[in-house]
């Protein structure tokens, strides 16, 4: 140093602690630095700064001439600004930045701002001249960069020093006030330093050549600043957090240094990656960046960013001990779809860098380029459809000056190919390992669809993988899939109705359009081959399969007029392509061929929707809320686009109003409201017109099932109670069903009915009464047998108040008029007894019109009397007329009305004791509000007082007595009477049960009619529901009939089934003997009586009424049921019988197990369902005592296939330390079935379970069990396969003494057949012949021959079948020797077989083998 000055050159050193040494040799402080106490130390401060100030001043005055000298010029001369004792202040303030006081460091900061800004100020305000040289930045190949290094230097140390060290000066106690003015301050010189670095950077940027010779910037200058931004993006987080730290300043310094230092990409490149490694909030940020940077040509900082990613190690990101590295790919992960958000072409350019990471393990990566591929996917589609429309309107691919044609052309099918093989990678991506990454993938594809970014020829193939992904066992998954395929139907180019019958329609009318205008060459040709081919097929009639003929010639022809078709069509294209002149008639031909086109796909787009129908509705009975929320929202769209599917989803979608899900039954109401009463798209906010409404819900409920219906009422009445429905509306329904005929006019009655459960005044009044009457129960109904009016009319009379006799009232002589029709309907008056069909409707209109009767009549039974009378005189005739036969219709009528009136009696007598209690309760309660009211009363008389304390002590004896409830109990003694004895017991009921009972029974066979047996039966289970005695006296014959019942009559056993439920539940005492014959319907052939028996036991379990010990085991059959209903109403019971505290599956399971391993199921059978329900044992205790049962069960099964069972239980269950040591201290219960492989696997499992188990504490136990396991499967499979020889043995020994046998005797009688045949040869000889002396010796002679012959033969004969017997026992002694495996044979080999040990083997073969010696030398004899 010399001349007062440090070196011009500034080397920036990596610390401050640097200064001291050499070559800068800077004092830790001045010589007049004065530190001994506060104010002193304060005084030294000041004036540093004060020094400072003066050179800021000497700078503005002075400006680019400071730093400027003339060639040759001595170096010490010119650097009057930056001389030693100023750098000397600095690096005093910077080290002793702790103790500064908060005005004073706010000074430090202002005049270190000021001065950068003064140095880029004299930068851009002046340049050079010649001859001088510029000093402030040095030279790029010295050691240091100046003036310029030395002020960056010591304000980055600054920005540092104040971000570690926050202020914690500032005379504490001063308040929240004072706080917050400090921080305020704090904030304001952060964003200072902030853009003075933000300036820096800019300035060094643009004024590189007054810095630097040839340009060159220096690193170590123009990196300072990139630090501080860099400490700044760490913290901002958020929004608010990324303005206090001065976020965008960081970032524009960070873009600026990218610019004008290209030698820096790497730097800042590995800084950035490494930040988005650390921080999860930098992704869009860095993305941000890269939008900031210049891009000519290339975007270089996003490339280079993205080819780090393309690097990034992958492996091992699922193991636990690579948290960090999981964590880091995380938050990388999010940069690629930001910056393909904001820079699509960039990632696109490097798109190769980043595809094979679709084969990595991270998730979260591969989730991230699909969302890129999809920003790309719609910029590219604008890129396209510009260049298209460039080309088609100039020419010009993308518009620029002088490019030719066949360039533009090359470059739309370039970008095609790269749009085709992105949707390929998005498409395929749908059916990734990973839920996450599906799921993302079909938003993916939603945003382009609701962009319009998706191209025509791939919606189709979209609409198919988003029905396919219907069937992802994934929440998430499903719900993305059903939303796009939501979106595709509310962007799908064939917008407006999508009713496949428009379609067909118009592509019948198109096909003829085009058949009947086909070219002229084209129709001879066609013409000529059709002759032929009728031709060729009359030649082929005379042969015998005319009609095979006829059809082949009629499939040829329809092929012909195909291909004379698809030839016009051909050429009709191809004079379109060659730009042809076209006439006329061939514009229209090919307007009519695009439309038959447009319409295909139409239907064809149709139809794909239509097909998954099913997967509509699972999604809709889903158990998840998301799953029925979405596919609501579907149904709701594509209702609105008249696709058919909407109507069976809404009907189906309606019984979802009874969900326990408030926000189901919210959705469903919504849904509801928004297909039927409101405008399209107006989320229920704008009403459809009254007419419109009024239609909607005839529609509805023209053709809906009962349940259906009870949906719709449900629904209907929520709107009526909201009073969302129009009044107009109903006076539309009031005048249809007055006007209309037929199913329309039951509709409108029945939609008003409906209305009525919620709003009694629709139909309660006079002038409506009228209108019921006249509309239900007129002439109309009875001239045309009209019974669905006539029910929907008693549906709506249940809704009226119970008439009180007044005959003046206009109500209620009404309601006395309707009730005579009623009664007429419920005697069947109007009814065709030869016509069954009016018959059924009938039995509906009835049992309403009975309903009616007790709802609105103020004396229902005598009205019930008069309607039993009736019948009687049609059954039976009058006493002047007698009837001696009766016709099986109209007893069938009679005795459905009787069973149903008598059940209408019962609960007619219970509301009479319900009211009789209610007006008893209340009764009492104005006695004591009286008697309360009377004790605050002032000045009553003396009288009243008396009375009134002479009341009070009256009811205070009869409390004491208890005669209040010795009445009531009275009263519920009359009604268990009248239930018990009156109604079916002394009432008229009584006269026609014994015709009823004989009627049941049918003992003789005389009543075929299926309806009457199944009306007295529904009759004879309704009386018994009444009396406890009837029920008990007549069980036996109601199981008989249910026994007896014909296989073609599924009505009459699902009827009895239900019935009994309700007996259940009523007498519960009474049925449970009966109960096994309740569940052995669970075995019926029948899918509906099997299915309504499980639901009536599914109820009376759950209620307790009936005992599922001992029968559990037809329940879990169920489980595996082909109708899939009844497998879920099995399921549900058992989760229900889970949810309780008494642990009731757990109980039963030692009863399943043993049941079905009785009934020789399949294994895949009893396997299934036992996995079901050990799934719901969870409890420690209950595994370890499951454990211990099903291990004692061992010595008891009678097969092997039960202990491979067993085992296979137990291998289900949940393993603990007792549960080990159970299996090993009980090991000799099941060793024996050790040699089995199934059985040895499934224990395996178990010691495999335990091992993973860190929790348990016998590891010892747990490899001695696992050794015993294997040496006794081993011993095991040796002692059978010993055995299973022993047993063949002895078949073969058995076999050979059964064939020897048979052979003596086959021997013995070939030779006496011979001996009598000889014989009678001898004697025919003698006959014919002389016998001389010589003859008889010879014939002697002839005789002994004849028998040595026949012993050689003999001995021969025997030698050859033992031989063969030889040879074959050895060839069936070699292929055991050779067999590999043994196949146990369960069925052939006893339980307690003699096993033959190891150790005997040898004497087994010795004996084998002198068994094999002796055969030899028997066969060599």
């Amino acid at each position: 140093m010399s001349g007062g000055s440090i070196k011009a050159t500034f080397p920036i050193p990596s610390s401050l602690q640097e200064l001291e040494s050499p070559p800068y040799n800077l004092l830790p402080y001045p010589h007049d630095f004065d530190d001994d106490d506060e104010a002193a130390r304060a005084e030294s401060f000041n004036r540093l700064i004060r020094l400072l100030e003066a050179g800021n001043r000497t700078l503005l005055s002075g400006g680019m001439g400071l730093f400027e000298e003339e060639e040759g010029e001595e170096e010490e001369d010119y650097d009057v600004w930056n001389d030693e004792s100023r750098m000397q202040a600095l690096y005093t303030l910077v080290r002793k930045s702790d103790s500064l006081a908060p005005a004073t460091r706010a000074r430090l900061v202002k005049l270190l701002c000021d001065a950068v800004h003064g140095l880029c100020d004299a930068l851009s305000s002046s340049s050079p001249p010649s001859g001088t040289v510029s000093r402030l930045g040095g030279n790029a190949g010295e050691e240091g960069g100046g003036t310029a290094a030395a002020n960056a230097s010591t304000r980055s140390w600054a920005s540092r020093s104040g971000r570690r060290h926050p202020d914690r000066r500032g005379g504490g106690g001063g308040g929240g006030k004072s706080k917050k003015n400090q921080n305020d301050k704090s904030s304001d010189d952060r964003a200072a330093c902030a853009e003075a670095m933000h300036v820096a950077s800019v300035a060094m940027s643009r004024h590189k050549s007054k810095l630097w010779k040839r340009s060159v910037p220096d690193e170590a200058v123009v990196g300072l600043p990139c630090r501080i931004a860099y400490q700044m993006l760490e913290s901002a987080t958020g929004v608010v957090a990324r303005k206090a730290s001065s976020g965008d300043r960081a970032l524009g310094t960070l873009a600026a240094t990218v610019d004008s230092a290209p030698c820096l990409l790497s730097t800042v490149v590995s800084a950035l990656v490494d930040l988005l490694h650390t921080y999860e909030h930098m992704a869009p940020l860095v993305a941000e960046l890269c939008t900031m940077v210049d891009e000519r040509p290339t975007n270089v900082l996003a490339t280079e960013l993205l080819r780090e990613i393309g690097r990034l190690d992958t492996t091992g990101y699922i193991d636990s001990a690579a948290g960090n590295k999981a964590s880091g790919i995380k938050n990388v992960a999010p940069f690629i779809s930001e910056l393909a958000a904001v820079r699509p072409r960039v990632v696109l350019s490097s798109i190769s860098l980043l595809l094979p990471h679709l084969d990595s393990e991270p998730y979260v990566l591969r989730s991230a380029i699909i969302n890129s591929i999809g920003h790309i996917l719609v910029r590219e589609d604008r890129s396209l459809i510009e260049a298209r429309e460039g080309k088609d309107g100039s020419g010009q691919g993308l518009g620029e000056v002088g490019e030719e044609s066949g360039k533009d052309e090359r470059q739309i099918v370039s970008m095609a190919k790269t749009r085709a093989s992105l949707f390929d990678i998005l498409c395929d991506r749908t059916r990734d390992i990973t839920s996450f990454t599906r799921a993302a993938s079909l938003k993916v594809l939603n945003d382009l669809t609701e962009k319009q970014s998706l191209p025509l020829d791939r919606i189709m193939p979209v609409t198919a993988i988003a029905i396919d992904r219907l069937q992802d066992k994934t929440v998430m998954v499903r719900r993305n899939a059903m939303q796009l395929l939501t979106t595709l139907l509310e962007n799908n180019p064939f917008m407006g109705m999508l009713n496949p019958d428009l379609y067909r329609t118009k592509i019948r009318e198109l096909e003829a359009y085009l058949k009947s205008n086909v070219p002229e060459e084209i129709l001879k040709a066609r013409d000529a081959a059709l002759e032929e081919a009728k031709n060729l097929g009359s030649d082929e009639d005379a042969g015998e399969n005319v009609n095979d003929n006829n059809a082949n010639v009629e499939r040829e022809l329809k092929e012909i007029e195909r291909a004379a078709l698809s030839a016009a069509i051909a050429d009709a294209e191809a004079k379109q392509e060659s730009n042809e002149d076209l006439s006329e008639a061939e514009i229209e031909f090919l307007s009519k061929l695009r439309g038959l086109k447009f319409a295909s796909s139409a239907l064809s787009f149709i139809e794909v929707f239509e097909n998954a129908n099913d997967s509509f509705q699972t999604m809709l009975m889903s158990n998840n809320p998301s799953d029925v929320t979405e596919a609501l929202r579907f149904f709701v769209k594509a209702k609105h686009f008249g696709l058919p599917c909407a109507v069976t989803g809404m009907r189906r979608a309606l019984a979802l109003m009874w969900s326990t899900d408030t926000n189901i039954e919210e959705e469903v109401l919504r849904a509801f409201l928004e297909v039927f009463v409101a405008e399209p798209g107006t989320e229920g906010k704008e009403l459809l017109p009254a007419n419109q409404i009024a239609q909607n819900f005839l529609d509805l409920a023209g053709d809906a099932t009962l349940s259906e219906l009870a949906s719709i009422e449900e629904a209907l009445g929520r709107l009526v109670k909201k009073e969302i429905i129009p009044p107009d509306v109903f006076s539309i329904l009031w005048t249809m069903a007055s006007q209309a005929e037929g199913q329309l006019r039951a509709s409108a009655m029945l939609v008003i009915s409906m209305a009525a459960s919620a709003d009694p005044k629709i139909v309660d009044s006079a002038y409506r009464l009228q209108n019921l009457y006249d509309a239900g129960l007129g002439d109309y109904t009875e001239e045309h047998r009209d019974w669905k009016s006539a029910r929907s009319a008693a549906c709506a009379l249940q809704r009226v108040a119970r008439a009180k006799v007044d005959p003046s009232s206009a109500k209620y002589i009404m309601l006395d008029l309707i009730t005579e029709r009623l009664v007429a309907v419920a005697r069947g008056d109007w009814c065709d007894d030869d016509n069954e069909e009016d018959t059924n409707s009938w039995f509906c209109a009835a049992e309403q019109s009975i309903n009616a009767i007790f709802t609105i009549s103020p004396a229902p039974e005598k009205v019930s009397m008069e309607i039993l009378l009736g019948h009687q005189a049609g059954i039976f005739g009058t006493s002047e007329e007698p009837c001696n036969a009766a016709h099986s219709r109209r007893l069938s009528r009679f005795f459905f009305v009787l069973g149903h009136i008598a059940l209408k009696l019962l609960i007619y007598t219970e509301v009479l004791s319900s009211a009789v209690r209610r007006a008893t309760a209340a009764k009492s309660v104005k006695k004591q509000e009286s008697a309360s009211s009377g004790k605050n009363e002032k000045g009553t008389t003396g009288e009243s007082r008396e009375g009134r304390d002479d009341e009070e002590e009256v009811d205070a004896i009869e409390a004491e007595l208890g005669i209040a409830a010795q009445a009531e109990a009275e009263t519920e003694r009359q009604v268990a009477e009248i239930s018990e004895n009156e109604i079916v017991g002394r009432g008229m009921i009584c006269l026609f049960t014994p015709m009823l009972l004989r009627v049941v029974a049918n003992e003789e066979g005389i009543y075929s009619s299926l309806v009457l047996m199944q009306s007295a039966t529904l009759a004879l289970c309704k009386c018994m529901c009444i009396s406890k005695s009837f029920c008990e006296k007549h069980l036996p014959l109601l199981f008989s009939v249910l026994a007896k019942a014909p296989n073609d009559d599924q009505d009459l056993r699902a009827n009895i089934v239900i019935a009994l439920g309700d007996l259940a539940f009523r007498f519960p005492n009474e049925v449970e003997p009966y109960t096994p014959k309740m569940y052995a319907c669970l075995r019926d052939k029948s899918t509906r009586v099997r299915r309504h028996t499980l639901m009536v036991l599914t109820h009376l379990i759950l209620n307790d009424m009936v005992k599922v010990k001992g029968n559990v085991c037809e329940i879990a059959l169920c489980l595996q049921d082909q109708e899939p209903r009844i497998r879920d109403m099995a399921r549900l019971l058992f989760h229900e019988l889970s949810k309780r505290t008494n642990s009731p599956i757990y109980n039963l399971l030692p009863d399943i197990v043993s049941q079905l391993s009785q009934l020789n199921l399949k294994q895949e059978v009893f396997r299934e369902i036992m996995m079901f329900l050990l799934s719901f044992i969870t409890k420690d205790r209950q595994n370890e005592m499951l454990v211990e049962k099903l291990i004692l069960r061992f010595p008891k099964c009678t097969s092997i296939n039960q202990k491979a069972d067993l085992a296979y239980c137990i291998a289900q269950l949940k393993v603990n330390d007792k549960c080990i040591k159970c299996l090993n201290d009980t090991f000799k219960l099941y060793k024996d079935a050790l040699f089995d492989d199934d059985v040895l696997k499934n224990f395996m499992s178990v010691v495999s379970k335990a091992k993973k188990n860190t929790k348990l504490d016998t590891k010892d136990t747990i490899e001695e069990l696992e050794t015993k396991l294997n040496e006794h499967a081993a011993a095991g499979m040796e002692n059978v396969k010993a055995s299973n020889k022993a047993l063949r043995a002895k078949k073969r020994a058995a076999k050979r003494v059964a064939r020897k046998k048979e052979w003596e005797e086959s021997d013995e009688e070939k030779e006496s057949e011979q001996e009598e045949a000889d014989e009678l040869d001898e004697e025919n000889q003698h006959e014919n012949e002389a016998s001389p002396q010589v003859e008889k010796k010879a014939a002697k002679g002839k005789k002994g021959a004849r028998s040595k012959k026949r012993a050689t033969k003999r001995v021969a004969r025997k030698k050859s079948r033992e031989e063969a017997s030889d040879k074959e026992m050895e060839s069936d002694d070699d292929e055991e020797e050779e067999a590999a495996e043994f196949e146990f044979d369960e069925e052939n080999m006893p339980e307690n077989m003699a096993v033959v040990p190891v150790e005997d083997k040898a004497a087994l073969g010795k004996s084998a083998r002198s068994n094999r010696a002796r055969r030899g030398r028997t066969v060599h004899s």
